[in-house]
């Protein structure tokens, strides 16, 4: 993981706002071009609060120095994405877009959650080394 920043680097400063634009134009792309719906300013919005909140949570536990939660979360967000595009071409009456944003979110809280158990176990086999 050397190209993660180090703890409390001001590197992260430019890792909160590209992760957050990077998780956006990926959901907008899914929601107005793959599932080509109606362009609407105000999912748009919505959007861009999910992206900036998650993208506030995972970079802020790297800068923390917890970098195991921001690997394997941003793991789980990228294969919650990749279901979310998959679940697009199936056929499933209209119920593409909700089942494929349910299971974007559903890896990415499995993803953090795996991620945090990770990372609290790495840091009790530290600590009980050092011990």
């Amino acid at each position: 993981m050397s190209f993660l920043p180090t703890a409390k680097s001001s590197r992260w400063y430019i890792w909160f706002p590209v992760y957050a634009l990077l998780l956006w134009l990926l959901l907008i792309l899914h929601r107005f071009v793959l599932l080509d719906k109606e362009f609407s300013a105000l999912l748009l919005g919505r959007y861009a609060a999910l992206a900036l909140g998650v993208s506030i949570i995972v970079n802020g536990f790297g800068w923390l120095g917890a970098r195991l939660v921001w690997l394997i979360t941003t793991a789980g967000i990228l294969i919650g994405l990749g279901l979310m595009i998959v679940y697009t071409y199936r056929e499933m009456s209209g119920w593409e877009d909700l089942a494929g944003f349910l299971t974007f979110a559903m890896f990415t809280l499995g993803g953090f959650a795996a991620g945090l158990l990770t990372e609290g176990i790495y840091w009790l086999a530290r600590r009980s080394r050092s011990a």
